[in-house]
C-alpha cells in the first residue's frame, strides 16, 4: 500500500476545495533570495514567511518488530536526546470493514519522539519509523537524521526486512495576486497541471481542480505520485502534530504534493543500512527534477533573478 499523508492535508483550505484561480495577475514575482536554494537542492530557509515547504517526511517500512517497552523507551530517548528530546505517546486510526461489512475503526499506540520546537518528529511504530519536519533545511541533514534514528531503533529490534522507502515533499508555491484576490496560475505553474482550463465552455472560468499522476520505472521497485492542484489557506490542517514554521497564510497557494517511493520486487529484502541510504539518495533526485519541471520559465528567472 502506498504510503500516503494526504488525509492530513486541508483540502483548499476554506470551504473544503480548492479556491479560485484565473484573473490575469501581471506582477513580477516576489520570492526570498535563498528561494533560488528550493531549485538547486530543494532547501529553504524554513523560517522565511515565502519559503514553499509545508513538511517533509520520510519513511522506512519493515517487518513487524517488537513494540516497545518502557525500559526500550528510555533507552530510545537517551539516544536521540541530542535532537528529540520530548516522549509522547500517540495513535494512528484506521478504518476496516468489520462484521456485516460495517466500517470498523483499529488504532494503533506508538512513542513519538520530537525536539523542543514541535518542528521535528521521530515516530517509532511496530511496522515503521517515520521522521516528518515543518522546518526542513537539506535532505542531507534529513537523511543523516532518519539513518540515526533508523540505527537507534534497530538496536533495541532489529530490522528484518525492508517494505517500503518514502520522501514526500508537501509544498506551498505561493505568488503575488491580482487586485481581485486571483492568480493566473498559467504564469507561475506548467500547463499541464492546470487543468482543463481550455475547454471551459464561453463565459466560464475554470476556478477549482485536482490532479493526481504517478510515474513508475519501466522495472518496478521506485515509483513517484505527484499531487497538485490550487488551494485557499495552507495545506495541513490546522490541529496537524507539528507547529508550523510558516506563518498561518489565508491567500491563494498551489499544492504541489510530491511523493517519491521504492518498494521490493517480489521478496523482501534484508535490512541493510547501505542500501537503504542509497535507495533514499535515489529518491531525492526524481523529486527534485519534478519540482523544478513543474514550474514556468517564468517562475525558474525570476527565482534566479533574485
Amino acid at each position: 500500500m502506498t504510503f500516503c499523508l494526504w488525509p492530513i492535508l486541508n483540502h483548499g483550505g476554506q470551504g473544503g476545495a480548492y479556491a479560485a484561480a484565473g484573473a490575469p495577475c501581471g506582477m513580477a514575482v516576489v520570492w526570498p533570495s535563498n528561494g533560488l536554494a528550493m531549485l538547486r537542492n530543494m532547501s529553504v530557509d524554513a523560517a522565511n514567511p515565502n519559503a514553499p515547504v509545508a513538511l517533509v517526511t520520510m519513511e522506512i517500512r519493515h517487518p513487524a518488530t517488537d513494540s516497545l517497552t518502557e525500559s526500550s523507551s528510555a533507552e530510545l530517548r537517551r539516544a536521540l536526546g541530542e535532537h528529540l528530546p520530548i516522549e509522547r505517546r500517540a495513535q494512528d486510526v484506521a478504518w476496516g470493514m468489520g462484521a456485516g461489512g460495517s466500517p470498523t475503526p483499529t488504532a494503533e499506540q506508538f512513542v513519538r519522539y520530537v525536539n523542543r520546537d514541535n518542528t521535528l518528529a521521530a515516530s517509532m511504530k511496530t511496522q515503521a519509523v517515520v521522521i516528518e519536519t515543518t522546518a526542513y533545511e537539506n535532505f542531507e541533514a534529513l537523511v543523516d537524521l532518519m539513518m540515526r534514528v533508523i540505527d537507534a531503533r534497530s538496536r533495541i529490534s532489529p530490522i528484518v526486512g525492508v517494505e517500503r522507502l518514502g520522501l514526500r515533499y508537501v509544498l506551498e508555491v505561493r505568488v503575488p495576486v491580482g487586485v481581485d484576490g486571483r492568480v493566473e496560475w498559467g504564469n507561475w505553474i506548467a500547463e499541464p497541471l492546470l487543468g482543463p482550463q481550455k475547454t471551459a465552455p464561453a463565459g466560464l472560468t475554470l476556478t477549482e481542480w485536482q490532479g493526481a499522476a504517478v510515474f513508475r520505472e519501466a522495472q518496478p521497485g521506485k515509483s513517484m505520485i505527484v499531487r497538485y492542484g490550487p488551494g485557499v489557506g495552507q495545506a495541513l490542517d490546522a490541529s496537524y502534530h507539528l507547529r508550523r514554521t510558516m506563518p498561518a497564510q489565508q491567500g491563494p497557494f498551489f499544492l504541489l504534493d510530491i511523493d517519491s517511493f521504492w518498494t521490493p520486487i517480489g521478496s523482501i529484502p534484508e535490512y541493510d543500512r547501505n542500501s537503504v541510504l542509497m535507495n533514499f539518495q535515489g529518491l531525492y533526485e526524481p523529486a527534485r527534477t519534478v519540482f523544478q519541471e513543474m514550474l514556468t520559465s517564468r517562475l525558474r528567472d525570476d527565482l534566479l533573478s533574485q
